[in-house]
């Protein structure tokens, strides 16, 4: 889900300009528009992401707003100007809501469910995601939102929801397993109180 970092910073540009009437000037527009938005709901959006469940249900409710932002972005083609900003506009706000979701949740995740004893090494696979994102998120979303165009976006979409789909179920999975090897290692503490009475 990484990959959406790129998609305001990559497709939105590229789409704005070559598939669109609307002005060039609006490629800063959107890009200070979810700058803004950032800076000043950050906190507000992460209230509540207290839980590895709760941030499993964060990249969701990410999930099904960066569908939404990209099942917006290929109606500002073909559309006068005005609508087309509106709408690249509109489509900014939801994505990058989302945006702040996704990071709220990621937060809560990766630091909830990595072991004390190894925290350093789960959070640096975590980090894996968002490098692979960076480097491999332009060309996949020039290849499906750019050359491909409409459809590329509403498949690009898709990938979204469905993977805000399946983290609450790979959080409650995670939370299983780390249940079990706390259990685990309470088993001898406990065997060992036996014993001492």
């Amino acid at each position: 889900m990484a990959v959406q970092f790129k998609v305001l910073t990559v497709a939105v540009p590229l789409w704005l300009i070559g598939s669109t009437d609307a002005p060039h000037w609006l490629v800063s527009g959107t890009m200070l528009t979810g700058t803004v938005i950032v800076v000043a709901f950050q906190v507000r959006a992460s209230r509540g992401v207290d839980s590895p469940a709760a941030g499993g249900r964060a990249y969701r409710r990410a999930g099904a707003a960066f569908f939404i932002a990209c099942a917006l972005i290929p109606l500002s083609a073909g559309v006068s100007p005005w609508a087309a900003t509106a709408v690249l506009l509109i489509a900014v706000v939801i994505h990058t809501v989302g945006e702040l979701w996704h990071s709220a949740g990621g937060f809560e995740v990766s630091f909830a469910l990595a072991p004390e004893r190894a925290t350093g090494q789960y959070l640096g696979v975590f980090g894996l995601g968002a490098g692979l994102a960076e480097a491999l998120g332009p060309g996949l979303l020039i290849a499906l939102c750019i050359t491909w165009g409409r459809p590329g976006w509403y498949v690009v979409g898709t990938l979204f929801v469905v993977t805000g789909l399946a983290v609450p179920r790979a959080v409650r999975w995670a939370q299983r397993q780390q249940d079990r090897q706390l259990a685990r290692q309470s088993l001898p503490e406990v065997a060992g109180e036996v014993r001492k009475v």
